[in-house]
């Protein structure tokens, strides 16, 4: 049998308005065309849906009954169509990325307003993770792409630069007072919050040999930016981060010193090298790429200019 989605139009138009005529002018087809397909149709279930008339045709009692699953059929097939025109095109479809909270909460709000704006039929997941979670993630295949810095195993992983942020210290300015820059020799005396010892900022003091990772050790730890800003806003002590992080909308308050020496996170769209991203996915990153520009991010944090690799 081929039923097809012409077949099964012709049919539910010519059911509604039980004329043949009619039936063919709101179809743009000729009234013999139409009669054919019609026959033909018939011919191939092996049952008989239209009693004619002279004037007029009626439904039979088996054309009543496949009356609303032609109608079915049709409207799934419509759908499905629509749906593989959709992705095709990046139009429609879903994207799952993983993502640190300093870039998910600076960078990511403003570029999905763009990104919904344009593509309102794509469905969007986040996963918020640290960056040796989001590196896993994305080499396991759990997600279509991550942003985040690349910790632990990034051999199958293509990663492309989207921005540098020095470390710093964020603190209450009524509390604690601190220079545009403060040397690591001057922290010892400070109430650091400590940082998890799986997340970018630890991996990196660690790598860098910096005796912050030490004098952090015996302070609070957290595992959230929110948390790390709550509590250095009410002054329960300082936060060790990024310019990125000081970019949050709940650090305004507060002031960023940068580290001496200097010590640089640097973000990167992580995929996999064997991964071709769809349409949707590849959409959401020329996003990101053309529109992280415009996010207004602390004065220390340097952007990239960048393309889509895939």
């Amino acid at each position: 049998m081929n039923l097809s989605q012409r077949h099964l139009q012709m049919f539910v138009t010519t059911a509604a308005y039980c004329n043949v005529s009619r039936a063919s002018e709101i179809l743009h087809i000729s009234q013999p065309a139409l009669t054919r397909a019609l026959k033909e149709l018939e011919s191939q279930l092996g049952v008989t849906l239209f009693q004619r008339t002279t004037r007029r045709i009626n439904l039979t009692m088996e054309g009543e009954r496949f009356l609303p699953v032609a109608q079915r059929l049709l409207n799934d097939m419509t759908v499905a169509i629509d749906m593989v025109r959709g992705e095709a095109t990046g139009q429609q479809g879903s994207i799952s990325l993983a993502v640190g909270e300093a870039f998910g909460c600076t960078v990511l709000p403003a570029v999905l307003k763009v990104f919904a704006q344009s593509f309102p039929r794509v469905r969007v997941r986040i996963i918020n993770d640290n960056s040796k979670g989001i590196t896993r993630r994305v080499d396991n295949s759990e997600v279509d792409f991550g942003i985040g810095s690349p910790v632990g195993n990034t051999g199958a992983l293509l990663c492309t630069p989207l921005l540098s942020a020095p470390l710093g210290l964020l603190a209450d300015p009524s509390q604690y007072k601190l220079g545009t820059d403060v040397d690591v020799s001057d922290l010892a005396s400070l109430p650091l919050l400590k940082e998890s010892n799986d997340t970018s900022i630890h991996h990196l003091l660690s790598v860098n040999g910096s005796d912050v990772v030490a004098w952090m050790s015996i302070g609070i730890e957290v595992s959230s930016l929110a948390q790390q800003l709550a509590l250095a806003r009410s002054g329960v002590g300082v936060a060790v981060l990024s310019a990125l992080g000081a970019s949050h909308y709940d650090a305004v308050s507060m002031k960023f010193s940068q580290l001496k020496p200097e010590i640089n996170r640097k973000v990167f769209l992580m995929q996999r090298r064997d991964r071709v991203l769809s349409p949707s996915s590849r959409a959401l990153l020329a996003t990101i790429f053309e529109h992280m520009h415009s996010v207004p991010l602390h004065p220390c944090v340097l952007v990239y200019d960048c393309h889509s690799s895939k």
